[in-house]
């Protein structure tokens, strides 16, 4: 993988405050024909020489290094690790080798900081996990910070009530600490229990406490040996293995706990709509909740709970209820302050607290801390103990782009999965959020069409979703009445004004009322004059249908051997010819005759030997050139990106410094520079064709007969 190079530089704050963000510029070392990362830049951001960062993806861990607090990592349900080597200030993912989607936690060697383990799964909870048998989960090691990983052990993980630790490495009971000394590691499984490595955490076997409900985990700060376990039964103590049930006075189990060398004998225990219960006895017993009475918290349902530990007055927790910030405390939970200000600067937009999210305490000064907001999923850090959080995720993407519409050859408008809609005049340096309405309260994007300033999408949650549409540009939209559906594909016709298509609806005034037809379009030819859609013929197969009336009837065209559920998505190409991406590879229909390109055609199986193309593009001023992005669901990360210059008989991986692991949702190429983009939960990347000879030479020809 080509290494970006980050030049960090300090700027000020218009507010005067002692803060400061790195400016960086991305340069690729094989002369600039890399992929480039597209972050949701700001103009405030822009004005303040930040480069932003629009995180977008669920952050489940976040911790400092305790032997180098300018190392930090996160960990990300559907993006794997990423580090900072500025204290958390900025981010790079670091993915290679890491199958698994993404990591419930993870832990840092104490005494080695390019030591981390990870617990890798595939995001889901135990019910939608069991959903994929072959799902690729568990315990990842990697000895040099992240440049490589490995999986030492096959274990499941899911998601949880809060995002507590499940690696604990035994250092209190050492002496003399010394670097690279080998500790012994614990892991909480989700399938086995407690596991135990003497060796770092090369090897594991499981140990006598066979809980698979732990959420946290800890070893007490005075007491060798000693776990503190927080599971859905209550709070344990676990040495040499014995265990005995503690927490005497809790009125229901821990979400999660903190406990500070500062302060070893106490523990603060988070308890949901219960608030905070404090023991001054290591865990022994606790003390009445204190159910933060104020009138506005009265239903905080507190999740996650973080102490100092350099001082164990100094405490953090986070409610898992919308809109609600971190707060901070500084009496050892006897008072609990809101922050002053998050985000003074005015660079978050909105703030996107939702969800139970980590705190990461900085290991020796008592003023720093990193959070996150997720929601948004904007990395803030405070360097005065909570009183104000500050925009500290520079580098740190994951805004999944699954469409786009290119407007003109500055403006254009990007579509992401949960996040709606984002404008950019400037040729993407920067963008802004584009009003527009929930539909069933969400805001998923599944496909954009634009013709002048008319505009479609579909939107609303992961599976079923509305349409909306404006007549404006994008200044308005307003919600189509009674329509349900996937909507994967949208489409104007190219000549006729106002003849809309909406997977299986169709209209003719441009959205203002619909007709239903009697099948779901999955294609249009470049003229309008032909529709495409799939008829199951039975579990194996099914038919393509044309229809050469606007959709007023089907006829079938030829029989495919494969099921609808199969296919991801169908293009008819200007060459006369329909590319359509499936389980199973890209299938090639020209001439009445279907054959399938896949693995023996360059289309390299994945780490798990699948073949699932998600998506395909071609460039419409040389549809020769098509580019194809790959995912591995229910297994792990996709093998990324590939791409044909001969409208998909021969293929080449095309990952560059994107390196191996990664899965391609989407793939979008722009018709007036032929610049390729993909949407990936890493975020939105873009490949500068000017850069890359072939594609340059295969394009200026535009005789839709080059093969470079």
């Amino acid at each position: 993988m080509n290494r970006r190079k980050f030049i960090g530089v300090c700027a000020s704050l218009l507010t005067g405050a002692a803060f400061s963000w790195p400016v960086f510029s991305a340069e690729i070392e094989d002369g600039g024909s890399g992929w480039k990362r597209i972050p949701l830049t700001t103009k405030r951001m822009r004005e303040l020489g930040i480069p932003g960062g629009d995180g977008f993806q669920y952050v489940h861990a976040l911790a400092f290094a305790r032997s180098n607090p300018q190392i930090a990592y996160l960990s990300v349900d559907q993006s794997g690790v990423w580090r900072s080597d500025d204290g958390g200030r900025s981010w790079e993912p670091k993915y290679q080798g890491f199958f698994s989607y993404g990591a419930r936690s993870l832990a840092i060697d104490p005494l080695n900081q390019l030591v981390v383990l990870a617990a890798g799964f595939l995001g889901f909870n135990a019910e939608d996990a069991a959903k994929y048998p072959m799902r690729c989960q568990g315990i990842y090691l990697t000895i040099d910070g992240g440049e490589s990983w490995r999986m030492v052990r096959t274990t499941d993980f899911y998601k949880q009530i809060s995002k507590g630790s499940l690696f604990a490495f035994d250092f209190n009971g050492l002496k003399d600490p010394v670097q690279n000394r080998t500790l012994s590691v614990w892991c909480a499984s989700a399938s086995e229990g407690l596991l135990k490595s003497q060796d770092g955490g090369e090897s594991w076997q499981k140990a006598d406490f066979a809980d698979t409900s732990i959420h946290d985990m800890a070893f007490s700060p005075n007491r060798t040996g000693e776990i503190l376990l927080a599971t859905d039964n209550g709070l344990y103590n676990y040495s040499a293995g014995l265990t005995s049930k503690i927490g005497q006075g809790l009125p229901t189990f821990p979400r999660s706990f903190a406990v500070s060398p500062a302060a070893p004998e106490v523990v603060y225990a988070a308890l949901g709509l219960e608030g905070v219960a404090t023991s001054t006895d290591g865990g022994k017993s606790f003390s009445s909740p204190n159910k933060i009475s104020d009138r506005f918290f009265s239903t905080l349902n507190v999740t996650d709970i973080a102490a100092s530990p350099v001082d164990g007055n100094k405490v953090y927790l986070r409610a898992d209820r919308q809109g609600q910030p971190p707060y901070a405390s500084a009496d050892g939970g006897k008072t609990w302050n809101a922050p002053k200000a998050v985000d003074p600067e005015g660079l978050l937009g909105k703030t996107g607290f939702y969800f139970s999210s980590p705190f990461a305490p900085h290991p020796t000064d008592p003023n720093i801390c990193l959070h996150v907001t997720n929601g948004r999923a904007r990395i803030i850090r405070t360097d005065d103990e909570g009183n104000t959080w500050h925009f500290s995720g520079s580098g740190f993407t994951g805004a999944r782009m699954v469409d786009i519409l290119f407007l003109s050859p500055e403006r254009m408008v990007f579509g992401f999965t949960d996040h709606g809609l984002w404008e950019t005049t400037d040729n993407g340096q920067t963008f802004s959020e584009m009003q527009i309405m929930a539909i069933d309260g969400l805001k998923s994007v599944s496909a954009l069409a634009a013709t002048g300033n008319d505009i479609a999408v579909g939107l609303g949650g992961w599976a079923e979703k509305g349409l909306a549409v404006s007549h404006d540009g994008g200044g308005s939209f307003q919600v189509c009445p009674d329509l349900r559906d996937k909507f994967r594909f949208l489409a104007f016709h190219p000549t006729i004004q106002g003849l809309l298509y909406a997977g299986p609806f169709v209209s003719k005034d441009a959205g203002r009322s619909w007709k239903r037809l009697s099948l779901t379009v999955n294609a249009m030819s470049p003229d309008g004059n032909i529709l495409y859609a799939l008829a199951a013929k039975d579990e194996k197969s099914s038919t393509l249908m044309v229809s050469s009336d606007s959709g007023v009837s089907f006829r079938p065209h030829i029989e495919l051997s494969f099921p609808v559920q199969a296919v991801k998505q169908m293009l008819a190409t200007p060459l006369n010819t329909i590319l359509i991406a499936t389980t199973r590879g890209v299938y090639r229909i020209e001439n009445g005759q279907a054959q399938l390109y896949d693995y023996r055609h360059g289309l390299a199986k994945d780490h798990f030997g699948t073949m699932q193309v998600d998506c395909i593009a071609y460039d419409p001023e040389a549809p020769n050139r098509v580019f194809a992005g790959r995912r591995a669901l229910g297994y792990g990360n996709g093998n990324g990106v590939f791409r044909s210059n001969d409208n998909g008989k021969s293929w080449l991986e095309t990952n560059l410094n994107l390196g191996q692991g990664m899965t391609v949702f989407s793939v979008k190429i722009s018709p007036f520079d032929g610049n390729v983009y993909l949407g990936t939960s890493f975020g939105t990347f873009r490949l500068d064709i000017s850069m890359v000879k072939d594609f340059r030479l295969l394009r200026m020809r535009n005789d839709y007969g080059v093969v470079a």
